[in-house]
């Protein structure tokens, strides 16, 4: 008998997070203004063109009408390569943003989280 399981990555956070937001990275903001598209739109559309599925998250209008517009474009391969080529590549949320109760959970910390820190 044979079991096939299949994995899809999902970016949680596509954007970053205050310890390390994307949008503001040189590259980002070069291919945004060269696109003229924000960069938040690049970092949608780059992780969505490389087969990640992306929840991003916004309690503002207008951004939340700036996410939905990554369709009906794409990032020019070249682009997509110096994406791609981003050296800073860290975990940004460590996880404890969303499994750590420091009180009450099974969690304490974000290291038990991890095999390994940062």
């Amino acid at each position: 008998m044979c079991i096939f399981v299949t994995l899809h990555l999902q970016a949680y956070s596509p954007l970053g997070s205050s310890e390390k937001n994307l949008a503001h990275d040189p590259i980002v903001e070069k291919v945004a203004n060269k696109l003229n598209k924000t960069p938040g739109q690049v970092l949608i559309k780059w992780a969505i063109q490389r087969g990640t599925s992306v929840i991003p998250k916004s309690t503002k209008d207008e951004r939340i009408k700036e996410n939905i517009q990554v369709f009906g474009w794409e990032i020019p391969e070249e682009d997509f390569k110096v994406l791609c080529s981003i050296k800073d590549e860290k975990r940004v949320l460590t996880g404890e943003e969303l499994f750590v109760n420091k009180t009450h959970g099974p969690y304490k910390s974000g290291s038990e989280l991890w095999d390994h820190e940062d």
